[in-house]
């Protein structure tokens, strides 16, 4: 069995669970207080959505999820795993946890660069929320949901993400009307281009300083 986590065969018939390919392993909504290490096998993390339910990411071997759980920062499930393949798990408690890493401290550097990630893109989206101007609200929340997009280039900056611009729109405390005049200006100016849900922005550090322009040039109104 081959993993980016290597742990005895005696700790994993203790906390290793296997699930054939389409079962859940979790569900969105559900309690839980257990985060899970991936031995074999992918998964596909889904999300309810008003337009059906979404895949957010595929993990694989040497993947984690269920952190926030965890650390005690999440008591509900935030979303649906169900196995690709053929999978081999190890869920664990916090007890539990803290023995792995002391077996295995490279696995809580992992975890730990996890949780840092997120709080860089909490902060990166509450930045968002605060200002003032639309147009900047607007980029810099586009700039933050991008962060953590899938890569469509691996020599590039291009990333792409689902995106819904009018509950984008909601969330930011914006005029759908202000959304559609940015998404329509940033796509002629070629910063931005959506097809469908999805969303592609070829440079994400671009959208900041756009938002700012914007901003400049409605003052000057």
């Amino acid at each position: 069995m081959s993993s980016g986590i290597q742990v005895s065969e005696e700790f994993f018939k203790k906390f290793g669970k296997r699930f054939p390919p389409e079962s859940f392993l979790c569900k969105e909504g559900d309690e839980g207080q257990t985060m899970f290490f991936i031995k074999s096998g992918k998964v596909a993390i889904i999300k309810s959505t008003p337009a059906g339910d979404k895949v957010l990411a595929t993990l694989k071997d040497g993947d984690f999820f269920g952190e926030m759980a965890l650390m005690g920062a999440q008591e509900i499930r935030a979303a649906t795993v169900k196995s690709v393949t053929e999978v081999a798990v190890l869920e664990l408690n916090r007890m539990a946890f803290e023995g792995l890493i002391r077996r295995s401290p490279e696995i809580a550097m992992k975890v730990i660069s996890s949780l840092t990630g997120r709080v860089r893109d909490a902060n990166s989206k509450l930045s968002a929320l605060i200002h003032k101007n639309d147009f900047v609200r607007i980029a810099t929340y586009l700039a933050s949901l991008a962060a953590s997009g899938k890569k469509t280039d691996p020599n590039g900056d291009g990333r792409v993400f689902l995106f819904n611009p009018d509950a984008a729109a909601q969330v930011l405390g914006v005029d759908k009307t202000q959304m559609n005049r940015f998404l329509t200006l940033g796509n002629k100016v070629k910063f931005l281009a959506r097809n469908g849900e999805w969303m592609w922005i070829p440079v994400p550090g671009y959208l900041p300083p756009f938002g700012e322009l914007l901003e400049k040039a409605t003052e000057a109104k």
